[in-house]
């Protein structure tokens, strides 16, 4: 079936082996985008798919994540300086390193997004996708963060996962 194919909140439930209430109080919260077909609920498998690989992924994955996402104003407000010192980043590691390694082809995929633009860059950045837990993994966009961002972004992300007490 296609990404776009809207599916009933029963077959969410399912999809995600939760009950179909949980489905709609994730939808009534914002956290599972839904359209309404009459008096039905319905949402895109592309979301529910989504929303799989967010919860699949592991503890050092969503700092990674935090850690992009913090850097995100950055690139969203100097897009040309933050894509640049990316590009600097990419051509001096890929000199350090082996050009037949994983390294250089994550960093050769960095750079064909780069090149692709912001937008396409910034969607890399946020998705959930296995390959992109991979690329951020290989980020080029080390020092985009000063250090005291980079400290208060670890900080809240740790108390962000803290349970509650």
């Amino acid at each position: 079936m296609e990404n776009d194919t809207l599916m009933k909140t029963g077959a969410v439930a399912e999809a995600l082996g939760v009950s179909r209430q949980h489905v709609v109080n994730l939808c009534e919260r914002g956290d599972l985008p839904s359209i309404r077909v009459g008096a039905h609920r319905r949402v895109r498998r592309s979301d529910v798919e989504a929303l799989l690989d967010a919860q699949s992924m592991t503890e050092e994955q969503r700092k990674q994540m935090w850690m992009h996402q913090a850097m995100l104003t950055h690139l969203l407000t100097r897009p040309e300086e933050v894509m640049g010192l990316a590009r600097e980043n990419i051509r001096r590691w890929s000199s350090m390193h082996r050009a037949d390694g994983r390294t250089v082809e994550y960093l050769r995929e960095w750079d064909s997004i780069l090149a692709r633009g912001l937008e396409q860059t910034v969607g890399t950045i946020l998705s959930t996708s296995p390959r992109a837990r991979e690329l951020r993994q290989n980020s080029p966009f080390a020092g985009v963060l000063s250090q005291t961002e980079r400290t208060q972004a670890l900080r809240t992300f740790r108390e962000k996962r803290a349970p509650a007490a």
